[in-house]
């Protein structure tokens, strides 16, 4: 089966979304499937492309039996509302001229956010008369609504408009947690379209490590400082200002917060952190794939921060990371959050109320005092991540899930393929 995977994220980024795509494409071919796809140049999370990359607007290559189209996008030096609209449209027209010169796909997959690119697929599949399905990673324009960067009733609309076109073309919808299914529930979208299959971790790759390791030693970091990591984008939807609230509350004691990563949020994190003399916070650039695990296991606890209006629409990639690394989790996050429901299920951590620094320090401290509650944290979050997101486990649901699929043929000589659902990781 010939599958076209169109998605605004693709390897070489370390980090994101992009993992999982690779991970899939490469998964889909080794399993015999003919893998196309149409993404544009790396630039995520440090929003720019690479050298190599700066004069270039195609290229075509191959990576693990993948068959990989890039086309130049706008990748904005600046983020705004228009210029964050303008990034999420600008790969849809290049992708859709791109994917109607391919050889007829059975399949194309789209992969939202953005939904800009998610319709731009579906056109592409009726043109070839291909199912569509769309994987949704992101609820989009839930997120943008509740952080107050998309305001304007029209613009408002247009979005829902948009995010309804491409929910009603999609034949199925794979979402990766309960409360995503939830939501698109509540939207009308019929249950039948819905197909929970989660995302993964590499337990091998990630996996425990002693504390007093290279990466420590490397950063000048002494054995009796307790170390606080955030690794990852450093964003809106991240709200790290309350971390530096935090570090501001303790900044007489052995705890060191490292912050590791890049976004577009950076820049005043480390203004604000300079102006409040917090030499307890530390900002590192994103390091190399092969020294995750390493830099993890350097850590005390691991941090994930969200806005407080992020509720069942974002559930963060690192935290499946986290899990894996059997490290203890502080979540300064809504309570009704998918992420707050996976680390309740998992026993791997402690749920704080976001945009209050006072919380968050005050169970970091808790920790700091108990080796026998972060050991057991950190056992509980291995545990669940080896039971429900090891990645030869999910990657084979994805394997048979594509395995239903036969090739598309007109409405009137077949019904779509009906899959039971996917096991879900218990709420």
């Amino acid at each position: 089966m010939h599958i076209v995977l169109v998605a605004m994220n693709y390897a070489p980024e370390p980090t994101g979304i992009a993992p999982f795509n690779t991970g899939l494409a490469e998964h889909l071919a080794a399993a015999g499937h003919r893998v196309t796809v149409l993404t544009t140049f790396s630039h995520y999370p440090a929003w720019r492309l690479a050298d190599r990359d700066r004069g270039r607007w195609l290229l075509r290559e191959e990576r693990n039996g993948v068959s990989i189209l890039r086309c130049r996008s706008y990748v904005p030096a600046r983020r705004s509302v228009l210029r964050r609209v303008a990034y999420d449209s600008a790969l849809a027209a290049p992708a859709l001229l791109l994917g109607l010169r391919l050889p007829r796909p059975d399949v194309v997959l789209a992969v939202s956010p953005p939904l800009q690119l998610a319709f731009a697929a579906g056109l592409l599949a009726r043109w070839h008369g291909a199912r569509f399905l769309l994987q949704v990673k992101d609820l989009v324009p839930d997120v943008a609504i509740a952080l107050g960067l998309l305001r304007h009733p029209l613009a408002v609309r247009a979005a829902r408009w948009l995010e309804q076109l491409v929910y009603r073309r999609a034949e199925r919808i794979l979402t990766i947690c309960q409360g995503f299914c939830e939501n698109l529930r509540g939207k009308g979208v019929p249950e039948e379209k819905l197909l929970l299959l989660p995302d993964w971790i590499d337990t091998e790759a990630i996996r425990p490590g002693p504390r007093q390791n290279a990466f420590r030693r490397e950063q000048g970091i002494a054995e009796d400082t307790f170390v606080v990591l955030h690794s990852g984008n450093m964003g809106a939807k991240q709200k790290l200002d309350t971390v530096l609230g935090a570090a501001e509350r303790v900044v007489n004691s052995q705890m060191l917060f490292l912050l590791v990563g890049d976004g577009s949020e950076r820049p005043h994190l480390e203004q604000t952190a300079r102006a409040r003399r917090l030499r307890n916070v530390r900002f590192l650039p994103l390091q190399p794939v092969g020294r995750l695990a390493e830099m993890l296991a350097a850590a005390d606890v691991l941090l994930l921060n969200q806005a407080a209006a992020i509720v069942d629409m974002v559930i963060p990639s690192k935290l499946l990371t986290y899990l894996a690394a059997g490290r203890p989790v502080v979540a300064a996050i809504h309570e009704a959050s998918e992420a707050a429901r996976l680390i309740r299920a998992a026993g791997c951590g402690a749920v704080v109320p976001p945009e209050d620094p006072e919380a968050l320090a005050g169970a970091l401290v808790q920790l700091a005092r108990s080796d026998e509650l972060r050991h057991r944290f950190g056992a509980a979050g291995r545990r669940y991540a080896i039971e429900y997101f090891e990645r030869r486990r999910v990657l084979a649901r994805y394997a048979e899930f594509f395995s239903t699929l036969a090739p598309p043929q007109l409405p009137s000589q077949t019904a779509p393929a009906r899959v039971a659902p996917a096991r879900a990781a218990p709420r």
